[in-house]
C-alpha cells in the first residue's frame, strides 16, 4: 500500500511540473536560459534595464541588456526577427549570424512589428552588458561571461560602417 501511495504522489508531483510556454526557441533550455539571464542581469548587472536583445553568432548565445532600442552597436546594425514580452521586460530576438545550431522555431510566435527605429532621448552612456553562453548542443549551454561585454564587440574593418543619425522628423515622433 505504501508503494502505491508513493507512486501516486510521485506521479502527482511530476504532473504538476511547471509548464514552459516556449513557442519561440527550438529548445526549452535556451528559453529558460534567456529568462534566467534576464533575472541575473536584473540582480547583478543593471537593475533598471527592461529591454533585452538575444543574439546568436556561430555557437554563442548572448543576452544583452540596454536602456533604449537600436542605439548601441550591434543593436542598430542587426536585423530583428521579432519580440516577445515577459512579466518584467521586452525581449528582442535578432537574426542569427552563421549559427551552428538552429535556435529559432519556424514559424514562431514572435511579434514582428514591435521594434522601434530610434529614440531621441538616448544619453550616450549605455554599453554592451549582459550574459554570454557557449552552446554545446541545444540542451547544454555553458556560461562564458557576464557583466561588461564590451571586449567581445570590437570593430571589424570590413564592417566599419558610418553611423546614420535618424532624420529629424523621426526624432520628433518619439518626444514625450
Amino acid at each position: 500500500m505504501k508503494k502505491i501511495i508513493l507512486w501516486l504522489m510521485f506521479i502527482l508531483l511530476y504532473s504538476c511540473k511547471k509548464e514552459v510556454k516556449n513557442s519561440y526557441f527550438t529548445s526549452d533550455e535556451i528559453y529558460n536560459k534567456v529568462l534566467e539571464s534576464t533575472d541575473i542581469i536584473h540582480q547583478e548587472i543593471s537593475k533598471t534595464d527592461r529591454l533585452f536583445y538575444v543574439l546568436n553568432r556561430y555557437d554563442t548565445l548572448i543576452i544583452m541588456s540596454v536602456k533604449y532600442e537600436n542605439v548601441i552597436k550591434p543593436t542598430f546594425m542587426i536585423k530583428k526577427e521579432g519580440t516577445f514580452y515577459t512579466n518584467c521586460c521586452k525581449i528582442i530576438v535578432t537574426e542569427p549570424y552563421n549559427p551552428v545550431f538552429k535556435i529559432l522555431k519556424q514559424p514562431n510566435k514572435l511579434n514582428k512589428n514591435d521594434v522601434e527605429k530610434y529614440l531621441n532621448h538616448y544619453d550616450g552612456n549605455d554599453y554592451q552588458k549582459g550574459v554570454m553562453y557557449k552552446i554545446k548542443d541545444l540542451n547544454h549551454l555553458e556560461l562564458i561571461a557576464k557583466g561588461d561585454l564590451r571586449k567581445y564587440f570590437y570593430p571589424i574593418k570590413e564592417y566599419n560602417l558610418p553611423i546614420v543619425k535618424p532624420p529629424e522628423y523621426l526624432g520628433k515622433a518619439y518626444k514625450k
